[in-house]
């Protein structure tokens, strides 16, 4: 039986915000997991983050609409949780999606939405058979690209408050990072390799896509291409055995705002993702390349 899913995202393809292009990673998680026989991809939130909330919202609605997708997409947080924020329609979807059956979440943005189910509706939250974060460091390792950095632990410091909710609610969840997919590019070759298939996604993908390439490149030329983060929370629930992970748990400090990652804190035990075995990044690389369609 396919693997019921949720894909919570700020993807940001062909968009551009505060001066440059956006990443870029979100919209091929998405057409992996629209595409994967082994996913039933029953909708899509949004949230903030690369992009404000209704760019995301636009181009969510533009790749489902292009692969044809009987998949909704919902309007969620416009920006970090307050005491007093709402629930919004992607929680209030969440919420619908999560009584009565368990199911994954790929959150792939910063964690407002998933911190507001847990405030709004705590009753459905051990129905979250897993939830897979694109965050989280080991203790004592900044993020650098070449001697160019620290550069941001995008999604958790958008929002360090819904991080503490979702980190201590029990929700067994899979952390990777950029310690993980920082090890692995997509390069401008493998744009043509996916434009040369001439299908309407695959022409959309790269021409959204290059700039974005370019940008990254051009800003760490130590780079061969941009690092596909957010595609690494579908590979793992496709093919898990290609990533070495261990359990840890972990500690959040504000200043400076650090979700870290290590084996001997105490508290929950969450699967912490920091590499590849054997040929597991090679075939990690192919398969977001193969799969755009």
């Amino acid at each position: 039986m396919p693997t019921p899913l949720i894909i919570d995202t700020d993807v940001a393809l062909g968009v551009w915000h505060e001066g440059r292009p956006r990443d870029i990673d979100d919209g091929f998680a998405m057409v992996e997991a629209i595409n994967s026989p082994q996913l039933e991809l029953l909708g899509v939130t949004c949230v903030f983050g690369n992009g404000p909330q209704d760019e995301v919202f636009r181009v969510a609605n533009e790749i489902v609409t292009l692969k044809a997708a009987d998949v909704p997409v919902l309007q969620g947080a416009r920006q970090a949780m307050r005491a007093d924020t709402a629930t919004n329609p992607a929680v209030d979807f969440l919420a619908a999606q999560l009584r009565g059956r368990k199911l994954a979440i790929a959150a792939i943005g910063p964690l407002t939405n998933i911190g507001l189910l847990i405030r709004h509706y705590p009753e459905v939250v051990p129905n979250i058979s897993q939830l897979i974060v694109v965050a989280g460091r080991t203790p004592g390792r900044e993020f650098y690209i070449g001697s160019a950095g620290p550069v941001q632990d995008f999604n958790f410091e958008n929002d360090v408050t819904a991080a503490e909710l979702v980190m201590q609610a029990g929700i067994p969840c899979v952390l990777m990072g950029f310690e993980l997919t920082s090890q692995v590019c997509v390069t401008r070759r493998d744009l043509q390799t996916i434009r040369a298939k001439n299908s309407p996604t695959a022409r959309y993908f790269y021409d959204n896509s290059i700039a974005w390439c370019d940008h990254w490149t051009d800003t760490f030329p130590v780079d061969a291409g941009f690092h596909p983060w957010d595609s690494a929370a579908i590979a793992w629930l496709l093919n898990p055995d290609w990533f070495a992970h261990e359990p840890r748990g972990h500690r959040i400090s504000r200043a400076p705002e650090l979700l870290n990652c290590a084996a001997d804190y105490p508290g929950p035990r969450h699967t912490y993702c920091y590499g590849f075995k054997g040929r597991g990044a090679a075939d990690f690389v192919h398969g977001v390349i193969d799969e755009v369609y």
